[in-house]
This record gives structure tokens, sequence and C-alpha cells, in this order.
């Protein structure tokens, strides 16, 4: 009760954050282990998805959100918010992160190219982050990849990245709008496959105090992930790395300078698409084996 009782914008408090949980899963025989604060909402909402114990990856079913060409396909398996309180006086929370945990069926992967490999597997998180850009142009403009970073642990690759609202390309931003954004930290699951987690913050002001707070849980729960690949995944790994005993992953990358292309709303009376294009912005990036 003293951390609730003295938190502060500089210092919130969150609630659980010191009792998480253990959750463990599994993915294919591929083992996840984490901890995780419990979920919280002032507002007495549960959860939007409870941890799956067991998920195959390999089950067409469970992409359940994904359509015929899509390119790429993704699954649920833990949803839960996050609250950031500062001082006592104000009940609501100044700050709330949505965590989702999803694995990624990358269906554009050129056949022959592996997740294991790191340059494919930034290769398909660039596609990734245009797909969410100027793919999908309703949606505030983006600059990504923000902060992009790579960490290893064992045999595991972490990919570390943000996407941000493109500040400015908002008419009139909102003094905490800088610090609504999205972290991603990502990890091959097998050749097609990738785990995703995502960290969406909705944040206050000052930003650089809100940024630093949600990043500072973000990277205490990375901390705490263990990941142990299956006998199969093992194996992709090994024949990757003696396919292309060269590939390298970039340590660091700058926000990709995409157009985003000119739109309207499609009219559904007349068969239209959701979105018709007036003028065509940035094709998406290619693949290369």
């Amino acid at each position: 009760m003293l951390k609730r009782l003295f938190a502060s914008r500089r210092r919130p408090y969150i609630p659980g954050l010191n009792t998480p949980e253990v959750i463990e899963i599994d993915l294919s025989c591929t083992k996840l282990r984490m901890q995780l604060p419990p979920h919280h909402d002032y507002e007495g909402f549960e959860a939007r998805q409870a941890p799956i114990p067991q998920v195959n990856i390999y089950d067409p079913s469970i992409y359940r959100d994904s359509t015929f060409g899509d390119p790429f396909s993704s699954s649920v398996f833990i949803k839960r918010g996050w609250e950031y309180y500062g001082p006592i006086w104000r009940m609501q929370p100044v700050a709330s992160t949505t965590f989702i945990a999803v694995v990624e069926q990358v269906n554009c992967l050129p056949e022959g190219m592996s997740c294991f490999n790191p340059s494919h597997l930034e290769q398909a998180l660039l596609r990734l982050c245009y797909r969410m850009g100027p793919e999908k142009p309703r949606q505030a403009v983006k600059r990504a990849p923000i902060n992009w970073a790579i960490r290893q642990s064992g045999d595991t690759l972490w990919v570390h990245y943000e996407i941000h609202k493109d500040m400015s390309k908002i008419h009139v931003p909102s003094p905490f709008s800088a610090s609504e954004y999205s972290s991603y930290v990502v990890t091959p699951l097998d050749d097609r496959h990738y785990l995703r987690l995502m960290f969406h913050n909705y944040g206050y002001a000052p930003v650089e105090q809100a940024i630093m707070c949600m990043n500072a849980l973000r990277d205490r729960v990375c901390r705490h992930i263990e990941l142990e690949f299956s006998l199969s995944a093992r194996t992709q790994m090994e024949q990757a790395r003696g396919r292309w005993p060269d590939a390298r992953i970039s340590s660091q990358r700058d926000p990709e300078n995409w157009v985003y292309p000119k739109w309207r709303d499609g009219d559904f009376g007349k068969g239209e698409p959701d979105i018709v294009i007036l003028k065509p912005g940035s094709p998406p990036p290619p693949f290369v084996p």
C-alpha cells in the first residue's frame, strides 16, 4: 500500500507488479514460460483472453481472423491489461498497457526462406510494419520501425522495435499523443512461424516520463521469458544455420520512408472494397532470398 500511497507520474504504481503470475504455454512442443503481472482493470472488466496452455501452431483453425491471401495470420493466446496509477487522489489510472501474445504465421514468406535465417526474419518484420502502415492507410500514419534492437539469449534471437504515430501528420495532437505507441518483441518458432509479444501503450504527459515507465514494464516482462525449443524447431534452426552460415540481422534500423497512398472509403453498394486507392504509395518491401 505504501507504493500506492506515494505513487506519482514519475514513479507510477502498477497493481500486481511484484506478484507476477507464472504462465507456461506449450506451442507445439516449444515451451514458453513468462512471469506476467495479473490483469487489472479499474472498471472491473476481465482479461480479453486468458492464457491458452496448449497451442497447436499448425492448426489452421486457430487463425480465425485471417482471410485468404493475407500476408500474415495471427492467433492470440494471451491478452490482458495493466494500469499505471499516479497520485493517490486520482482514482483512475493515468496510463495503461494492453499486452497481447500471438503466434504469427508468415504466409508471404517465399518458399525456401526461413524465419530462423536472421536476414529473412528481418525482411518478414519489415513486411509486417508495411502491413500495419501504408497497406492500411485508414489508420494514423505511422513511423516504423523505431528503436530497433537485437537481443540474444542463448539460442534465442529476440527482435525489439516500436511503431509510433507520425506526429507531423496529426493536425491537433494532444499533450500525450506521442505517448501512445506500440512495442513489439519477436522471436522465431520455426521456419514459417514466430512469437510476437505486443505492448500497446496509452500514456500521459510528460511524455518522456510515461515512455520511460511503460518501457520499464516491457523490459521487466522480457527479462523473465524462457523459451525451450521443440526437437523439430531445433532441427530447423540448425538446418538454417548450416544453409546460411553468414546470415545476419541489422543491429539497428532507421524508420522506413514509405509514402502512404491517397485513398477514399469504398462504396459497398457498388461492390467496391473497403478502401479504394486513388494514387498508389510505396510498394511492399520485397523479399530477397
